[in-house]
């Protein structure tokens, strides 16, 4: 099944490369199975919005910001990531440092909000509780009373959505652990739980 939707969905996703000869197939499986692994759960898993990823060979600046390693531009519907930062958020798989993560969740979070109800990716109201739950962390951040999550996630909640995410599968057991309720809330929303090992499907 995970197989299955990273071949369909990689249809549906316009690869370019920037200041490489070619995207490969190991760009295209790398990243096509960070938004899988987040969707796994759900019913709805292409990206219909956000249909180009663009892959650079390195960081990279866009406007006032340098040395990006990715980033998601929700004017123009493109995601862009650093390869060597995709690859290396793979090859350690418990820092909660994942760029193709972090981005997928951007995109996925920006396309969600501008779906019909029936055709969102998350429950609506699921995604309403967990809005609720991330004002409290947002706030807990901000005021430095627990560190589980990076500080990063404390500028809004679009970035702690995306950490958030990052965290919940690299980190699941740390998660579950220091921050409880948040763990149960993203279980319900995206329908797994990476606790349960090789089966995390909660259906």
């Amino acid at each position: 099944m995970f197989r299955e939707r990273v071949f369909l969905s990689s249809k549906f996703i316009n690869f370019r490369a920037v200041k490489f000869d070619l995207i490969t197939d190991e760009m295209k499986i790398l990243i096509t199975s960070a938004l899988i692994q987040i969707t796994f759960g759900l019913d709805k898993f292409v990206l219909r919005n956000f249909r180009t990823i663009m892959v650079s060979p390195n960081t990279y600046s866009f406007g006032e910001y340098e040395a990006l390693l990715g980033h998601v531009d929700h004017i123009e519907k493109i995601i862009v990531v650093s390869w060597p930062s995709v690859k290396q958020g793979f090859i350690i798989p418990d820092d909660a440092f994942n760029v193709a993560l972090h981005e997928l969740a951007h995109a996925l979070q920006s396309e969600n909000l501008s779906r019909l109800i029936y055709r969102k990716f998350f429950d609506y109201m699921t995604m309403q509780e967990w809005e609720a739950e991330a004002e409290k962390e947002l706030f807990n951040l901000r005021n430095k009373k627990h560190n589980h999550l990076k500080p990063y996630a404390g500028q809004n909640l679009m970035e702690l959505f995306a950490v958030c995410i990052e965290t919940f599968f690299e980190q699941p057991v740390d998660f579950k652990a220091k921050l409880p309720k948040m763990y149960h809330v993203m279980v319900d929303l995206l329908d797994q739980d990476p606790t349960q090992g090789q089966n995390p499907l909660v259906k």
